[in-house]
């Protein structure tokens, strides 16, 4: 976007709400790596924070904001919180449409 921010897709108890944020997309970029990297190791708790952090740097990328989701859906699926895993997943669809 022209002016430097971003619009985030941010999961809340049983919805999706839009957030405006301030982007860093480099930052975001570093972040996830280091998430992927960190689950790649089995580290998913550290590697979902890491995630987390990623979408609150943000991006206007919507393929990297939607690998980032899915990748969070995923971190949270093999910590066995379903429900958050659930509602990544729905962000990542939401973004990918």
């Amino acid at each position: 976007m022209a002016n430097g921010s971003s619009i985030n897709f941010i999961d809340a108890p049983g919805l999706i709400k839009i957030e405006r944020t301030s982007m860093d997309h480099a930052a975001c970029m570093e972040l996830a790596l280091e998430g992927e990297r960190l689950c790649k190791r089995g580290d998913f708790h550290n590697g979902a924070t890491y995630f987390e952090a990623a979408i609150r740097a943000g991006t206007d990328d919507l393929k990297t904001l939607s690998a980032i989701y899915s990748q969070l859906g995923n971190a949270y699926f093999y910590l066995g919180n379903y429900m958050k895993a659930m509602e990544y997943h729905q962000c990542d669809l939401t973004v990918a449409r």
